[in-house]
């Protein structure tokens, strides 16, 4: 491969990286106008699940497939379809039909984060990857720290739509310049087997939990139809972990969960997951429907998350070598419950900087957490192991995730549609029955062009509808957290790094002791 063809390609995966990256965070500040504009705010958790989804459980079936049919192949597939999903996305109607796009979405972006990460690996020496894997990093935090800007300055400036249209023609030329420049690669002569079977029934078994959460504001908890779904996914959970233990190529090899530091180390990630992953998600929400800042302002509401997230991530491997495993994640989950605190105490009066003081401290608690939870588990198995270990991790922090935004968006439904069904009653007659209607179909969410025509003492009466529902969601997102710590104090083992290590090197380390 020449050194231009290097370049190109360089350029065109970074920017494939990029979409998919920023894909996560862009459409957080403009969901309180798509809410606005599309009505079903019972859905609003969901357009950010279904991509989660999608996109977590497609992951290690693109490592396989890539492997029996070429990175390249897979990679022109997995932004075909991130492609397909985006102009599906922009052209939606309704809350039901952004869900299933944004789903298309995330199945190609499961594949174009690590096949990007795995063909740039292909393409430069030992000595050269080492840079070029820190420069895609660092594209990663990137797109996390200026997805949300860019996410509320066009909402603010043109069409929700655009959010998804721009994917478009950066897509198509990242899938042109590929198809060009990428060699066809050799394929292994090993066959692997795909864990459909095991991938279905996970995948069936969350989705039946997230669909039981969201009757729960319509049935409540405890109803045949509600408790009925909670069951059949708890049934097909008990099959999965059967089917698992059988299979030859398992999709989640459960006997990495048998090595104590992976298995505390994960299920801790999962309960943080659950707890302040999913609650990131309507910081934009309150920030632009209760405070009322423009869309940019509530993009920009997530950017201290990930600055405290990368600069605590330094302090974290510090504490790692010094103090060993317990004590940053400890410290990490203590940070988080803070900022949980903090959260749940959001009203109709609370500062912008209160806002943001609170998400650098959760960013903060992140930093340290996840980077030990990534160190330990891949210290903790053999060279061959690492790359199963660091993807179990991986997917327990980001199925917690879905779970946590779905449970949190069912008590934010919960709390909002008791309120603003009470206001319409209240108000029959008295009010025009246009405006009611429209109160009824936004579930008093307004975007900008919207809340203009609405009587400002209603649009504060909707604000503090959102508030105390927030308030509410909140709560309940520093009560789960609080249960991660609780969970991490009696689980995280004692010791140092080095004791909790498989002391082996691998084949590269080997290579370079002999050189």
């Amino acid at each position: 491969m020449s050194s231009y063809q290097r370049k190109i390609l360089t350029f065109a995966i970074m920017i494939g990286m990029f979409l998919a990256a920023m894909e996560a965070t862009i459409v957080n500040a403009a969901m309180p106008t798509i809410v606005g504009a599309l009505g079903g705010f019972s859905l609003y958790s969901w357009v950010f699940s279904a991509f989660m989804l999608t996109n977590t459980t497609t992951v290690p079936i693109y490592g396989k497939l890539a492997d029996m049919y070429g990175r390249k192949v897979m990679f022109i597939i997995a932004v075909t379809l991130f492609v397909l999903g985006s102009a599906l996305s922009g052209q939606a109607n309704t809350m039901v039909q952004l869900v299933l796009f944004r789903g298309i979405q995330g199945l190609g972006a499961g594949g174009v984060l690590p096949l990007a990460l795995t063909i740039a690996g292909d393409m430069f020496t030992l000595e050269q990857r080492a840079k070029v894997q820190g420069l895609f990093s660092s594209i990663w935090g990137l797109s996390a720290i200026i997805g949300p800007f860019i996410g509320g300055f066009i909402v603010d400036h043109f069409s929700w739509r655009w959010l998804f249209y721009l994917n478009l023609p950066i897509g198509i030329l990242v899938i042109t310049l590929v198809a060009i420049f990428l060699p066809k690669q050799k394929t292994t002569k090993h066959t692997h087997k795909i864990d459909i079977l095991g991938v279905t029934l996970l995948s069936t078994s969350i989705v039946m939990f997230l669909y039981g959460t969201l009757l729960v504001s319509r049935y409540g908890w405890f109803h045949i139809i509600t408790d009925s779904f909670f069951g059949l996914s708890l049934i097909l959970l008990v099959l999965f972990i059967y089917v698992e233990q059988k299979a030859k190529e398992p999709f989640i090899p459960l006997s990495l969960f048998k090595i104590k530091i992976i298995g505390s180390s994960n299920l801790t990630a999962f309960l943080m997951g659950i707890g302040m992953f999913g609650s990131i998600q309507f910081v934009p929400l309150y920030v632009q429907g209760v405070l009322g800042t423009s869309a940019t302002q509530a993009g920009l509401s997530i950017t201290p998350q990930v600055i405290g997230w990368s600069l605590f991530s330094i302090v974290a491997s510090r504490l790692i070598l010094k103090n060993g495993y317990r004590l940053p994640i400890l410290f990490g989950a203590s940070l988080m419950t803070i900022s949980g605190f903090m959260l749940a105490q959001v009203g109709v009066n609370t500062s912008y900087v209160y806002v943001l003081v609170s998400m650098f401290i959760l960013g903060g608690g992140l930093g340290l957490a996840m980077t030990t939870f990534a160190v330990a588990v891949q210290s903790a198995v053999t060279f061959e192991q690492r790359g199963l270990a660091t993807s179990s991790q991986m997917f327990a922090r980001s199925i917690g995730a879905t779970l946590g935004v779905t449970i949190l968006g069912s008590v934010l439904t919960m709390n909002m549609k008791p309120q603003v069904e009470f206001f319409i009653l209240q108000n029959q007659g008295k009010l025009p029955t246009e405006l009611l209607q429209q109160i009824e179909q936004s579930q008093g969410v307004f975007e900008g062009d919207q809340a203009a025509l609405i009587p400002p003492d209603i649009l504060d009466r909707m604000a503090t509808f959102l508030a105390n529902s927030i308030h509410n969601t909140m709560w309940t997102a520093f009560v789960l957290s609080f249960l991660a710590l609780i969970t991490a104090w009696f689980i995280i083992p004692r010791g140092s790094a080095q004791s909790l290590s498989v002391e082996e090197k691998s084949p590269v380390s080997e290579n370079l002791s002999k050189a």
